[in-house]
């Protein structure tokens, strides 16, 4: 459920800042100059969540509980990663490699990022490929592993071995999954006068209840 659908209102009035359960209960927003976020507290223990920032949008639902001065969220049911998957894997001539995606419009007219693993590193290299899925690795390295990377969104890389002077034609597919889920396992929010803080996407977040709510601000 997007954004757009968590705003609704509560149908009634929600009391004040308080650490109790029952008190937290309640719309809240914590919009900002270029992101917008809703959070919903609903007494049964269930929440809902959605946030806009940029190009990236994410929303979730689940169980919330408190543990002290922390509000802890938790998506129900558990959020399947998104992944690459190997859909042919074949040589390729001269110890090249070569990597593309099943559907390429996914990129939306980006080219294909990779995270190259060199033998001297446990870190990786992040190179594009050339438009014929040829990737430019590092001639005076070996190569030992390859993953595609969405830059933008959080997908898990998966690494695919690679041999020393073997070529390789990596063809990967795309399964989005839970892509724009949040993955929530017991995601902490301060619980503080002002309201619920947390950190999301490098940026620091204040919900505050929603004045359409008829709560209070602290």
């Amino acid at each position: 459920m997007r954004l757009a659908a968590i705003a609704a209102c509560l149908a009634v009035a929600a009391p004040a800042m308080a650490q109790t359960p029952a008190a937290l209960v309640g719309m809240y927003d914590g919009n900002q100059m270029d992101l917008a976020t809703a959070l919903e507290l609903r007494a049964d223990g269930t929440f809902r969540y959605g946030l806009i920032y940029g190009a990236l949008g994410e929303d979730a639902e689940g169980v919330w509980r408190v543990d002290k001065d922390r509000l802890l969220l938790t998506t129900r049911p558990a959020v399947v990663a998104p992944r690459f998957v190997v859909e042919r894997d074949g040589p390729a001539p001269g110890g090249a490699l070569y990597v593309e995606l099943d559907d390429p419009e996914i990129l939306q007219g980006s080219s294909l990022t990779l995270a190259v693993t060199y033998a001297d590193s446990p870190d990786p290299s992040y190179v594009d490929a050339d438009d014929d899925g040829r990737v430019p690795v590092d001639p005076a390295r070996t190569a030992t592993s390859v993953a595609p990377v969405f830059p933008v969104l959080d997908v898990p890389l998966t690494p695919v071995a690679l041999k020393p002077g073997q070529g390789r034609r990596l063809l990967f597919r795309f399964e989005p999954n839970g892509l724009g889920k949040a993955d929530f396992r017991d995601e902490p929010l301060a619980i503080a006068g002002e309201g619920l803080t947390f950190r999301r996407w490098d940026r620091n977040i204040t919900f505050r209840r929603s004045a359409e709510t008829g709560g209070n601000k602290q």
